[in-house]
């Protein structure tokens, strides 16, 4: 009996102490045209900030193929940036903390959406 309440505490903090239960949603504005029947204005790219500020998770509802994934500062400068290939859910670790004014942006080279990362402060 102790040990079910020692594993069952153990289970609490776990799920309490993931980050993956604390992320916040980045709105990304923009068009991506998918070739289909049917017209939709819902992008195919949902994308989040981690709770640490250094990890965004995008999840893709469609195939898109290779993005261009860029994050800018509020200076303009690019501190990331990269090609990856698109799967349903792919993490992206920055090398420093995502801050107020930064601008995730994601192209195939003819749509693009984006968003400042910390919309809802």
């Amino acid at each position: 009996m102790n040990a079910i309440k020692k594993l069952g505490s153990l289970i609490l903090v776990l799920a309490i102490s993931l980050p993956y239960f604390a992320k916040k949603k980045v709105e990304l504005i923009g068009r991506w045209d998918l070739k289909t029947k049917s017209i939709t204005f819902q992008l195919p790219v949902q994308t989040w900030v981690q709770d640490n500020n250094k990890d965004l998770l995008l999840e893709f509802t469609a195939d898109l193929g290779t993005v261009q994934v860029t994050v800018t500062n509020s200076a303009g400068e690019v501190v990331y940036n990269q090609s990856i290939v698109t799967k349903p859910s792919v993490v992206i670790s920055l090398d420093e903390e995502a801050k107020n004014g930064d601008v995730v942006s994601i192209t195939d080279g003819i749509n693009h959406a984006y968003g400042n990362i910390f919309t809802n402060l």
